[in-house]
């Protein structure tokens, strides 16, 4: 079903096209690298790294505010390395096909943007040294939550852009009623039972848009 939906959206948006380009929409291609972790496990730091790639189209209300829309294939997880303080590494890997919307503020050579995601699950992987992890817990289907970026244009047509996203809902339940006790990005007692209903992912992506 998931391939089937990709395949229609992406034929979808192919068959838009020169529609889009008559009513002042552009067509931007992207691709880059995704840092992410995730809460809830004692692990601290964006260290698993991966891919994102997709395209986007973007409407303009007028010389200061814009909406784009996009769809990516984005790779999230977390990772722990072996160290003397670490005996058995850890590595997840879940991977998304997501669809962000965000509203674009535009000042000189900046793009200021905020908005939403939701991202559709395609496949997870988790392991350690001694193989895969068990007990085997399953990510839930949809990923819903908030983007933010700030995005330059280098040069005409070219643009980089760093983005932030952050799930709104639980990802994953706990193996236990609760998160890992807090260490880092603890605001207060709400935060800390809000992060206790489940994991959230969290990441940092930088890429490079090419505008057709």
């Amino acid at each position: 079903m998931l391939k089937n939906l990709t395949f229609i959206l992406l034929l979808g948006l192919t068959f838009l096209t020169p529609n889009l380009f008559s009513q002042k929409f552009s067509l931007g291609i992207i691709g880059g690298l995704t840092s992410s972790q995730i809460s809830g496990d004692g692990i601290y730091g964006f260290a698993q790294f991966g891919g994102i790639a997709g395209a986007d189209v973007n409407y303009p209300f007028n010389e200061t505010w814009s909406a784009t829309f996009g769809l990516q294939f984005n790779q999230k997880g977390a990772r722990n390395y072996q160290s003397q303080s670490v005996y058995s590494p850890y590595r997840l890997r879940v991977n998304y096909v997501e669809a962000p919307l965000v509203l674009n503020y535009h000042f000189n050579k900046f793009k200021f943007n905020a908005g939403l995601y939701l991202g559709v699950k395609v496949n997870q992987n988790e392991r350690n040294s001694f193989g895969l992890t068990e007990p085997y817990r399953e990510f839930k289907s949809l990923d819903i939550g908030l983007q933010l970026g700030v995005n330059y244009e280098i040069k005409e047509n070219w643009q980089l852009e760093l983005r932030f996203q952050n799930s709104i809902f639980p990802v994953r339940d706990h193996i236990l009623n609760q998160a890992f006790p807090p260490a880092l990005f603890i605001v207060g007692d709400w935060h800390q039972k809000y992060l206790n209903k489940g994991q959230f992912f969290t990441s940092l992506s930088l890429t490079l848009r090419y505008e057709i």
